[in-house]
C-alpha cells in the first residue's frame, strides 16, 4: 500500500512542477513577444497594428504573472509581500527546481 501512495504523491509533485513550468513558459512568451514589440516600434512609432500589438502583449504579460505569482509567489524581490514576512525565500530557488 506505501508505495502505491508515495507513486500518487510523485505524480502529484511531478502535475505540478508541469504546471508551473507551463505558467513560467507562458510567461516568457509574453516577455519575449513584448522585447520584440519594443524593437520594432522602435523603427515604426505610429504603427496601429504595432501599438495595438504592444497593448495586447502588455496585457497577456501582467495577467501571466499575476497568475503565476498567486500560485507559485514573486518572481522578482520588487514583488515580495514585505507586510508580515519576507516571503521572497519561501519560493524555490532556481536550482532546487525539478527538471
Amino acid at each position: 500500500m506505501m508505495p502505491a501512495i508515495l507513486h500518487a504523491a510523485e505524480q502529484n509533485r511531478s502535475c505540478i512542477c508541469q504546471d508551473r513550468q507551463s505558467a513560467m513558459h507562458r510567461l516568457q512568451q509574453a516577455d519575449f513577444a513584448l522585447i520584440d514589440i519594443n524593437l520594432y516600434l522602435d523603427t515604426h512609432p505610429c504603427c496601429p497594428n504595432g501599438l495595438e500589438y504592444f497593448r495586447c502583449m502588455r496585457m497577456e504579460r501582467d495577467n501571466a504573472l499575476r497568475e503565476y505569482e498567486e500560485n507559485y509567489g514573486p518572481i522578482t524581490m520588487d514583488d515580495a509581500d514585505a507586510n508580515c514576512r519576507w516571503d521572497w525565500v519561501d519560493q524555490p530557488w532556481p536550482w532546487e527546481m525539478e527538471a
